[in-house]
């Protein structure tokens, strides 16, 4: 078997891991007042251990470095998971968890499908992948911080309109308070948003590095700036000026789009629509 399709094989396991755990845990919670079994999270781990199997395979080739918009999807739920996990030993595991692991089901296995462009080892800098490894890492909060405003608006609906709250008995019933949802976004926004703010710093010495200026001012950085920006508007007004709900997330969508557009989406269609 060669290293490629060793690499596909290794993602689909851990992809399929995902997709058990992620089923059974949200199975688990669909009760009120139920809870998923710890040892659920097993299953996760093993999936986590095959997908970063499969990411490194992948994405080291010998002497050069696969890289593109499926592995940039697989890497940043990589990393989401882990947080999740991570976060799961600390707290009960919940519906985020679970949630996040169905969305890394299906897209740990993108590198399969996207395969992305391979580069010559020596020009990525140490500096580079530091930058590039937090980038993800960004990324990878606002992932999470997607998963965690769905349910916030989905409660807030369910507080709306005390029929559907009354007949439901699925995940939501098991979720904390709006205003401790809330909470738990911002958290998870500003550690996306510290991410975000080195991502810059680092990126400014990696183009000197490489280019001899602090910044080229392509679309990428053009946009990571203005989402950088955005983000810093939405947490200046969440808590100075107590933003909430509509107002909150409407910021907060747009900033999730911007950050998107920087890489994710401009990369997308580069590789589907042009190359």
């Amino acid at each position: 078997m060669d290293q490629l399709a060793l690499s596909s094989l290794l993602l689909v396991l851990g992809a399929l891991a995902y997709l058990a755990s992620g089923i059974l845990i949200v199975r688990a919670l669909r009760a009120p007042g139920a809870r998923a079994p710890v040892g659920l999270r097993m299953i996760a781990l093993l999936g986590l251990v095959l997908h970063i199997c499969g990411v490194a395979t992948e994405m080291f080739l010998g002497d050069l470095i696969h890289f593109g918009f499926g592995m940039a999807v697989s890497a940043m739920l990589l990393i989401a998971v882990a947080i999740t996990i991570i976060e799961s030993f600390v707290h009960r595991i919940n519906a985020l968890t679970g949630a996040v692991l169905l969305v890394a089901a299906a897209g740990s296995v993108l590198p399969v499908v996207f395969t992305g462009t391979t580069y010559p080892t020596e020009e990525w800098s140490l500096l580079f992948r530091v930058h590039l490894l937090v980038a993800l890492a960004a990324y990878s909060f606002m992932t999470i911080a997607v998963v965690q405003a769905i349910f916030l608006m989905r409660m807030d609906n369910m507080l709306k309109n005390p029929a559907l709250a009354a007949s439901d008995s699925g995940l939501l019933s098991n979720m904390p308070s709006l205003i401790t949802m809330e909470r738990i976004l911002f958290r998870i926004i500003a550690c996306g948003f510290a991410c975000l703010t080195l991502v810059l710093i680092l990126g400014g010495f990696a183009t000197m590095q490489a280019h001899g200026v602090a910044y080229v001012w392509d679309h990428k950085t053009v946009m990571t700036w203005l989402a950088w920006v955005v983000f810093a508007v939405l947490l200046t007004g969440r808590y100075c000026f107590g933003w909430r709900k509509k107002k909150a997330l409407t910021w907060f969508w747009a900033g999730v789009f911007v950050l998107a557009a920087a890489y994710l989406i401009y990369r997308f269609i580069i590789e589907v629509f042009i190359v």
